[in-house]
């Protein structure tokens, strides 16, 4: 017998509730809490605040220099602790017009509630609310101790949460912690373990103070020429950086690390390729490297380059100055002080330090321990509920703060939750599936009771 085979009557209450928990994810939903504007900020803390209270936890609403951030607590019938977390704040759901319901309405539509914040993050937090209640409900207890942090700018790279975390390392304190939700592939769970940093640039470049008739292009200089060879010389054609430096430091891949990336199935690149019209992928990789690729490599990408006029029709002009924004995702071994400062040298040293740069975003890649009891619960419950193994992605792919807490906390964790791929997070027509949504808190709960019991 497992450490979860007994949850049948936890699992029967969630199925039994799962009107009230799609409610409470509508409710939730309804509630505007756009970060970047601070739209419904306020409003939402208390929310959030008040419906935790309500599942039985010791709730807290802390003020910070930005958003409110919600903490709970509760003992458990195990010593060990849990730390779960979330964020309240969404994405804005402007371009409004390709909704096909209002994007604050939460409209259950074919079993899916359409609403911004469905699944990034609101649907996450409903799923593991609902779990808590069903052990209080049924047993009277938690299996485990939880600890539950809930911030509000993470959709604006979380200002607030480094400090707020080392200023309370006690209280947050915990042996496994379960971050926001990960995309589920197909049917069944992904682990990520921890995140690629990020170095956001912006390269400026002014060669006069006016753009001049192109007639004077052969005596003029041309700002947007600056930055255009500045960018050639940074990047090759084969894929390769050239600013000296980048790459050292990395760290090198463990056994165990290769051992998760050759299980992790291949991507579907055809499907990839008609879905967005790809000419092709970087380097034409087949379909078994873009997963190593993906996963392993640091990027440097051109996220955006202005100059001159780029309105319809014809304006012949010199341009007096050109602007280009670079992120580059991180790995562990490199920081976006680092690369900057790689980048700023190169300039200098290849003849363009008229070009000015400036660190605009910066935050450090992390990785967390693939062995750790977390881990270990996580994949237990998948195969209880989902009847495979879950995809463990051991270094993460986006840029969300886990090197908070694995940094100042050591706390192992892994990133998983309810939504798929088709959850359209951060797109209009956001939307969490309601089988997903009840499947996900009976994963929660799977979770909290192997991890009590490892």
């Amino acid at each position: 017998m497992n450490a979860i085979s007994s949850l049948d009557s936890i699992f029967q209450y969630i199925d039994d509730h799962a009107e009230q928990t799609v409610s409470d994810l509508q409710e939730f939903c309804r509630q505007p809490s756009i970060s970047t504007t601070r739209t419904g900020i306020k409003e939402m803390a208390d929310l959030v605040h008040c419906r935790i209270g309500r599942t039985g936890m010791n709730s807290a609403l802390h003020e910070t220099a930005g958003h409110p951030i919600v903490t709970g607590e509760l003992g458990g019938s195990a010593s060990k602790t849990l730390l779960f977390y979330n964020h309240y704040d969404v994405q804005p759901a402007e371009p409004l017009k390709e909704w096909s319901s209002p994007p604050f309405e939460a409209r259950v539509v074919d079993g899916h509630v359409i609403a911004r914040g469905a699944t990034d993050n609101k649907g996450n937090i409903i799923s593991r609310i609902a779990a808590f209640e069903a052990f209080l409900a049924v047993r009277g207890e938690l299996p485990c101790s939880v600890k539950y942090l809930i911030e509000g700018e993470e959709e604006i790279g979380s200002p607030s949460l480094e400090a707020f975390i080392i200023e309370n390392q006690d209280f947050l304190s915990a042996e496994g912690c379960i971050w926001e939700d990960n995309t589920v592939r197909e049917h069944v769970p992904v682990l990520a373990l921890g995140n690629k940093g990020l170095c956001y640039l912006e390269l400026r470049c002014r060669t006069a103070n006016v753009d001049f008739h192109s007639s004077n292009a052969q005596m003029y200089e041309n700002a947007a020429w600056r930055i255009a060879w500045a960018l050639a010389s940074m990047k090759d054609q084969e894929e390769n950086v050239l600013v000296e430096g980048f790459y050292d430091g990395i760290q090198p891949l463990t056994g165990k690390e290769e051992e998760l990336l050759d299980k992790i199935p291949s991507y579907d690149g055809q499907t990839r390729r008609e879905k967005f019209e790809l000419r092709q992928f970087a380097l034409n990789l087949p379909d078994e490297a873009l997963a190593r690729r993906h996963l392993v490599h640091p990027s440097f990408n051109i996220a955006g380059f202005d100059a001159g006029y780029t309105g319809e029709g014809v304006k012949t002009i010199v341009s007096g100055r050109a602007r280009a924004k670079i992120d580059c995702r991180l790995v562990v071994g490199q920081t976006p002080e680092k690369i900057h400062d790689c980048i700023r040298k190169h300039l200098d040293r290849n003849g363009f330090d008229d070009i000015e740069t400036e660190l605009l975003f910066g935050s450090l890649p992390a990785k967390s321990d693939p062995d750790s009891d977390v881990v270990k619960a996580c994949a237990e419950s998948s195969r209880l509920l989902y009847g495979e193994d879950p995809v463990i992605n051991p270094f993460g792919c986006g840029s969300t703060p886990t090197w908070m807490v694995i940094k100042h906390l050591n706390v192992p964790l892994s990133s998983t939750g309810v939504g798929c791929i088709t959850s359209r997070t951060h797109s209009a027509n956001e939307n969490l599936k309601i089988d997903h949504l009840i499947m996900g808190a009976k994963y929660m709960a799977a979770i909290c009771e192997a991890f009590g019991k490892l």
